[in-house]
């Protein structure tokens, strides 16, 4: 039997990191901009890792996400309520 349920996302080292680079921007910004971020920190997490985390993040409402004019997504933190 398969489960009707979406599956509860896997609170990873890195979708943590993600999460408080994006939460550290406070604005609307691209993977690109969230990676050169987590890069500065010092962070190992790869550019394709947070293209990923970032789509799987909006997908369950954790992220806003918006096209930007020339075409890329942009992504912030929700604010609560």
């Amino acid at each position: 039997m398969t489960s009707t349920e979406p599956a509860t996302p896997r609170q990873t080292r890195q979708r943590a990191e993600i999460r408080q680079a994006a939460e550290a921007l406070a604005t609307f910004a691209t993977a690109q901009e969230i990676h050169d971020q987590l890069r500065h920190q010092g962070s190992g997490v790869g550019l394709a890792t947070v293209y990923r985390t970032l789509q799987s993040m909006a997908a369950s409402g954790e992220l806003d996400a918006i096209r930007t004019p020339d075409g890329h997504t942009a992504y912030r933190t929700c604010s609560p309520g």
